[in-house]
This record gives structure tokens, C-alpha cells and sequence, in this order.
């Protein structure tokens, strides 16, 4: 664990469904959640302004909230709260709070999002913004779809990206269809 007078930060471990994860927690919020773990956490920003304590204190906490997230038990308002999106533009977090209010089984488009966040004519930078997405599964950018079919997921995240073993549109597929949204 390293401390700074701004930030304690800490890498913890998620036994998820797919196997170990790493999870950035910062001053108690998730700030990255890297579904390959191989992947390399992102570097931290310096905190442009320091939010109180979150609710992740410790591993078990970790996984109670992510149980509760993977059962659609956790209301967007706590998303939220359990979030850290301080590294994140105005822009992004619009779209990633818009995003947290979106229920298990169900899912948008990428202009139905940008419609919600109030740009109806930003619908490829909402995909931008998803793309980029720190905490994806907390908030679930694989419930954002394209008009014509199941779109994108990864983001920048590489070409050898295997979430959960599996190519990065199928893992997207799955986790749709474990939710009751079936998509070609």
C-alpha cells in the first residue's frame, strides 16, 4: 500500500467469476478494475480535489460490493458513491454517472446515452467516453449497444485483451446474456 498526504491507494484482489482481478482502490472508491490480469493498472493523476472516504475499506468489502453489482443489487446512486472518477473530464463522467443508472437487463445506445446526458448529437463521444471507461463491470459499459447491433468493448485496451479468456466481444455477449439480453 503506498500513502500520499493526498491519496491512499491500494491494488487489491476480486475473485471474480473469471478468475483473480486487480482493482485500483483509491481513498476507499474503485479507480480501475482491469478485467485482464495481465493488464497494467493506469497511473494516477494528482487529485484535483480530495472527496471523503468511500465505502471499500478492504478486500471483503470489495467483494461484497461486486457480489451486489453482478446481482443487480447495487442502485446507481451507490455506484457512485463506491466510484473514482477524479482522473476522469467533465464529459466522461457525465456519461459514466448516466451510465450507473442503467439496470441489469437492460441496455441503451450510444445515442440513447448521449440523448440522457443532454448532447443528442454526441453519440460516437459517449463511445469514446465508454471506451475509456477505468471501472467497466461497476459500471457496466457492455449494456451500451450501437444502433445496428452489439458495438464495441475495450477500448484501447489491445489487440491481445482477453477479459474472462474470451475475445472481447464475446466476454461483452456473455455478460449481456447472463443478464437476459440476448444480442446478435
Amino acid at each position: 500500500m503506498a500513502r500520499s498526504v493526498l491519496n491512499t491507494v491500494v491494488v487489491m484482489r476480486w475473485s471474480s467469476p473469471w478468475g483473480p482481478l486487480p482493482v485500483l482502490v483509491r481513498n476507499g472508491r474503485i479507480r480501475a478494475i482491469a478485467l485482464d490480469p495481465r493488464a497494467a493498472l493506469p497511473e494516477l493523476s494528482q487529485m484535483h480535489g480530495v472527496r471523503a472516504r468511500g465505502p471499500i475499506r478492504s478486500e471483503r468489502d470489495l467483494a461484497k460490493l461486486m457480489r451486489g453489482v453482478l446481482r443487480g443489487e447495487v442502485r446507481a446512486r451507490e455506484l457512485i458513491a463506491a466510484s473514482d472518477l477524479s482522473d476522469c473530464t467533465p464529459f466522461e463522467r457525465s456519461v459514466l454517472t448516466a451510465l450507473a443508472k442503467i439496470r441489469r437487463g437492460s441496455s441503451v445506445s450510444y445515442g440513447e446515452l448521449a440523448v440522457a446526458i443532454g448532447s443528442p448529437r454526441a453519440a460516437r463521444a459517449v463511445g469514446g467516453a465508454l471506451g475509456k471507461n477505468p471501472i467497466p463491470l461497476l459500471l457496466p459499459c457492455h449494456r451500451v449497444l450501437s444502433a445496428s447491433g452489439i458495438g464495441g468493448y475495450g477500448g484501447g485496451a489491445g489487440s491481445r485483451w482477453r477479459p474472462g479468456g474470451k475475445a472481447p466481444l464475446d466476454f461483452k455477449r456473455a455478460m449481456l446474456a447472463s443478464e437476459g439480453v440476448l444480442v446478435d
